[in-house]
Parts: structure tokens; C-alpha cells; sequence
């Protein structure tokens, strides 16, 4: 404590600017995550330094989360005050399943962001979902209706999720693939303003070879799909991109940055309008910690293994997500 607080200060945010909290269940080897025991520490040295960092580690830290129930789980029960602190979040995008007498319904991000009133991420981080029909259509309602974020970096394993052809779901429109990010563009703009500065910028890695284009920019190089002469927009995702999907380039990992615009008032809100099949709706008015109740799903009970990371963007894809016999 001899140190002037300035220089304490700057040691606080170092540190928790490199430190990442984490309930998930691992994708890769299926066990239960936990956040390392000590991750925190520093909160509980003295009351001096508890009341100099104050609330500034949830600004600073970043939350983890495997998957978007542990999302919900973890964020439902704090206040809204406090989540509106939370400043870097990462979630894996698989949807949310609730489970009726009937069967059950599938949630995309954009819907369960909506459980989760006065969030304001300086950035989310979303790992897709294997299936390229699901991959792009998460990313596609977080442009089109996402909130919660001021950007929004989204991973994909593959490039898949712009390249699969929509004659599997004929009768269901809003999967169709469009050129991008020209169309991702367009609605961002119309959303925010054409001259707020919000943008789509898609980039793909520049060798099939794992690699990290989020942590190795040189990596990556910036894509942009175009509508062939002739081509109507609502045709071009009817077939599969040969290009895309040829050996040596369906591999390549991608990552989209969508930037909201200047000015633009980001935060999820507690009565905001319901999306198409509302989280909200199908819930019936029960809270999250109710709905979670009534389902199997439950990790409690399970060993878990600490988070072990260097970077606090460290992540990695199944190996059997690259598998070359899947199909999605």
C-alpha cells in the first residue's frame, strides 16, 4: 500500500483486464468449467483495496460462459444495476431449448439477450453453433434485432454458415442466405442511420490450417460476397457457394465485427417489443430461475475442472467439428 494510488490503481485493471471468470460446460471434453478459485482474490485482500477497486472489475474482467444457459443462469440473478456494469462477455451460441409436455422450443441469442434487462457489453463475443443453417441465422437476428452490445464479434469454425444451400427449408424464408455483408450492412444502417458509422465487416482466415483470427490478426484478410449479374438477391442462397465449399476453403474459420452506430442507445431494455417466438412469451411470465426449475438439464452435481487460459480470448473448436463427413 505504499504505492501512490494512481499506480494501484493501474495494477487493479492489469490485472483483472487479464483475468476471465468461466461457467461452462466444455464443448470440447464435456466437462464442467469453473472459474479459477482465486480468480478474484484480490477483492478479499483488505477493505482498503476492496473499496479502492470497487465496482471497476466488472468493467474489466470477462465473462464466460459455455453456453447461453449458464448465461442466464449466472446473469438473471444479479440486479439490474449490476449487470449494467458488465463490460466483456463471451458465450457459445448453441440455442436455448425449453422443453413443453408437446416438445420444445429452440431460442437464438438475440431472444435470450432479452431476459437480461440494462446489459450493455462494450463488447460480446459469440463462438456459432456448428450447424451452418444456425450459425447464420444467430448472427443474422443480432443485426437485425440484437441489443445488449455496442460490438459484437462473432466466430465461426467454418465458412459453411455463408456457403449452404436453402433448398432444405423451402418453406421457411428467413433462412435464406443473402449476399454478405452487403445485406448485414444495409440493415445495421437502417437500424442505427446510414451515416452513424455502424458496421459489418466479415473476415476469413487466409489458410484452412487452425489458426485464430481473433487473436492473430495477420491471419485473416476482409471477404465480401457479391450478387452475381442476372442473379435476383432471393435466388443466391438457393445453391451452395462452390467456392466456399470446395476442399481447402469450407475449413477456413471466419469472424464477423458488427459495430453499432454513434449515439445509438444499445442497452436491453425491460419492455422492449417481442421478437418473432418471444423468450418472454413462451415463458409465461415465470422468471428464468423458475423456467430453469422445471428442466433436466442440471451440471450441479458434476466434477469440475478449473479454467485453465493464457489469453483471456484463448478458445478452441472440437476436433470433431472439422470433421470432413459431417454434413451439419
Amino acid at each position: 500500500m505504499q504505492l501512490p494510488p494512481e499506480v494501484r490503481v493501474g495494477i487493479y485493471s492489469h490485472l483483472f483486464f487479464s483475468t476471465r471468470v468461466t461457467w461452462a460446460k466444455n464443448i470440447v471434453s464435456s466437462r464442467r468449467i469453473a472459474p479459477a478459485p482465486n480468480a478474484l482474490a484480490l477483492l478479499r485482500t483488505c477493505r482498503r483495496v476492496h473499496v479502492e477497486i470497487g465496482t471497476t472489475w466488472l468493467h474489466q474482467v470477462l465473462f464466460n460462459f459455455g453456453g447461453p444457459r449458464a448465461m442466464l443462469d449466472k446473469l438473471t440473478i444479479i440486479p439490474n444495476a449490476t449487470r449494467a456494469l458488465i463490460r466483456h462477455a463471451r458465450v457459445f451460441g448453441d440455442p436455448v431449448k425449453i422443453y413443453w409436455n408437446y416438445g420444445d422450443v429452440s431460442f437464438r441469442t438475440a431472444q435470450v439477450l432479452k431476459l437480461l434487462p440494462e446489459l450493455a457489453l462494450d463488447r460480446l463475443t459469440i463462438l456459432g453453433p456448428q450447424n451452418p443453417v444456425g450459425c447464420y441465422d444467430t448472427l443474422d437476428m443480432l443485426v437485425r434485432h440484437g441489443a445488449g452490445w455496442k460490438e459484437l464479434y462473432y466466430l465461426a469454425h467454418d465458412s459453411t454458415f455463408l456457403a449452404y444451400e436453402h433448398d432444405w427449408f423451402q418453406d421457411q424464408r428467413r433462412y435464406l442466405r443473402m449476399p454478405q455483408p452487403g445485406c448485414w450492412q444495409r440493415a445495421i444502417e437502417e437500424r442505427d442511420g446510414a451515416t452513424s458509422g455502424a458496421s459489418v465487416v466479415i473476415y476469413r482466415a487466409t489458410s484452412p490450417h487452425p489458426c485464430s483470427v481473433l487473436l492473430q490478426p495477420a491471419t485473416r484478410a476482409p471477404f465480401a460476397q457479391t450478387l452475381p449479374v442476372g442473379k435476383h438477391p432471393k435466388s443466391f442462397g438457393m445453391e451452395a457457394d462452390a467456392a466456399l465449399t470446395m476442399p481447402g476453403e469450407r475449413d477456413k474459420e471466419v469472424l464477423v465485427v458488427v459495430t453499432r452506430g454513434r449515439g445509438v442507445d444499445y442497452a436491453e431494455k425491460e419492455d422492449s417489443p417481442c421478437l418473432e417466438e418471444d423468450m418472454r412469451v413462451w415463458m409465461g411470465g415465470k422468471t428464468w430461475s423458475e423456467t430453469r426449475t422445471e428442466q433436466n438439464a442440471d451440471l450441479r452435481g458434476e466434477e469440475a475442472v478449473v479454467d485453465d487460459y493464457i489469453c483471456v480470448d484463448d478458445y478452441r473448436w472440437p476436433t470433431s467439428w472439422r470433421d470432413p463427413e459431417w454434413g451439419g
